[in-house]
């Protein structure tokens, strides 16, 4: 079922403005679709359906069945509307995807004027809902994230950055907001919104760009650009400027500082070092961006003491994701993998955890059920070589805990 529609939609919302808004309350039969008003506006739809004709009724959009899939065709542009690159910019939807089997996929995005395949030559913004929700957020650049559920409707959000952006999933079992995904690349400065699609059945809801801009707090996030000495607490500021809680970091193991914006850690105890600060939460996306000199580097995460924790690290052959249990250690994920750019994110939720590399899943979502790795709200870095460094350390709630709550007052 759709998500309701707000009463007042025709009166405007109080204290809401609108750069784009379609809750498709107009009825518009096959083939007259293009060139009419959104509703209640503003925007012009551009409809483009050599192979299936679009429909408006109940509420609802309806992209259909298509003889022959191309991306695009079936595609819904708003070509009067520019959207101009902003951190907090809001680009949402609400999408119930009715067709099983792959591939079956439609991309919501900010793109260039053609808007009709998954890798424009321009760099864009995206995101698609298949068997899972995949983003697109520069050339070339797709990453797999959560699964979703047929015939249930889901709201997406889309929100700027000044490079990449943050998405958002509520819907079936995301009782509430949930950070999917936090990219830092794609610049597009500009671009229309369009709905592309290749063979996917389904409804869209409605399309909005509140006028306002919001961004998300992180629960920790330092860049280590502060004097030469001990981690003391990390920024007040989050990476697009937004406000962060200061959060006192811990030298757990070994001795740890910050040298020429880098953190190291500077001597080790029993050849180990780890650093951590606590994120009252358990429910993480966590990103650390590294260089590897020897041994092993990476970022630790549930740490309830030296003997029960998480690490996900690269050896300099395998990115690994270890438990550490009463001092049994298992690998829950292993793979030969170069480290590169040395960006590695982790996304904890319950039990339920999944390994990135530069952009890439590393092996397959796990389970770590552990009553013991349950509780840890402290996370941080990890190291086993004096020579590895860390250039920056971030660390967003999941949304478990009703953080991004925030978005209702334009999702609703």
């Amino acid at each position: 079922m759709p998500y309701p529609k707000r009463r007042n939609f025709l009166l405007g919302d109080v204290g809401i403005r609108w750069l784009l808004r379609d809750e498709f309350t107009d009825t518009r039969a096959a083939g007259a679709v293009n060139g009419t008003p959104a509703t209640p506006g503003p925007g012009t739809r551009t409809a483009t359906e050599t192979d299936g004709q679009f429909t408006i009724g109940g509420g609802v959009f309806n992209y259909p069945t298509q003889g022959t899939p191309a991306w695009g065709d079936l595609g819904l542009r708003y070509r009067d509307i520019t959207v101009t690159r902003t951190a907090g910019r809001l680009l949402m939807w609400t999408e119930n995807k009715t067709i099983t089997g792959a591939p079956h996929g439609s991309l919501v995005m900010i793109g260039d004027d053609s808007g009709v395949v998954w890798d424009d030559v321009v760099d864009q913004l995206g995101l698609s809902m298949q068997a899972v929700v995949a983003v697109n957020t520069a050339l070339g650049r797709t990453v797999l994230l959560d699964t979703v559920s047929i015939a249930t409707a889901y709201q997406f959000v889309i929100v700027m950055r000044t490079t990449g952006s943050y998405y958002f999933i509520k819907g079936g079992a995301f009782t509430n907001w949930t950070l999917m995904w936090v990219s830092s690349t794609g610049a597009t400065a500009s671009g229309i919104v369009t709905l592309a699609n290749y063979n996917a059945v389904g409804t869209v809801d409605s399309i909005r760009i509140p006028d306002a801009l919001w961004l998300p707090q992180p629960a920790v996030f330092d860049g280590f650009s502060r004097a030469n000495g001990p981690l003391g607490s990390s920024e007040t500021t989050g990476p697009d400027s937004q406000g962060a809680p200061v959060r006192a970091w811990t030298a757990n193991v070994g001795t740890w500082a910050i040298a020429g914006n880098v953190a190291t850690c500077s001597a080790l105890a029993g050849g180990l070092g780890f650093a951590t600060v606590d994120t009252a939460t358990i429910n993480v996306l966590m990103q650390g961006t590294l260089t590897r000199a020897g041994n092993e580097v990476g970022i630790i995460l549930r740490y309830v003491d030296a003997d029960n924790y998480i690490r996900a690290i690269h050896d300099g052959t395998n990115m690994k994701l270890i438990k550490r249990v009463a001092t049994v250690e298992t690998d829950v994920i292993s793979a030969v993998v170069a480290l590169g750019a040395g960006v590695v994110v982790v996304v904890a939720d319950g039990t339920a955890f999944s390994l990135y590399l530069n952009d890439a899943q590393v092996g397959a979502t796990s389970t770590i059920a552990d009553a013991a790795l349950q509780t840890g709200t402290r996370q941080g870095m990890y190291s086993s070589n004096v020579g590895n460094t860390f250039d920056g350390f971030l660390v967003f709630p999941r949304g478990s805990g009703g953080e991004f709550a925030a978005l209702n007052k334009w999702s609703n």
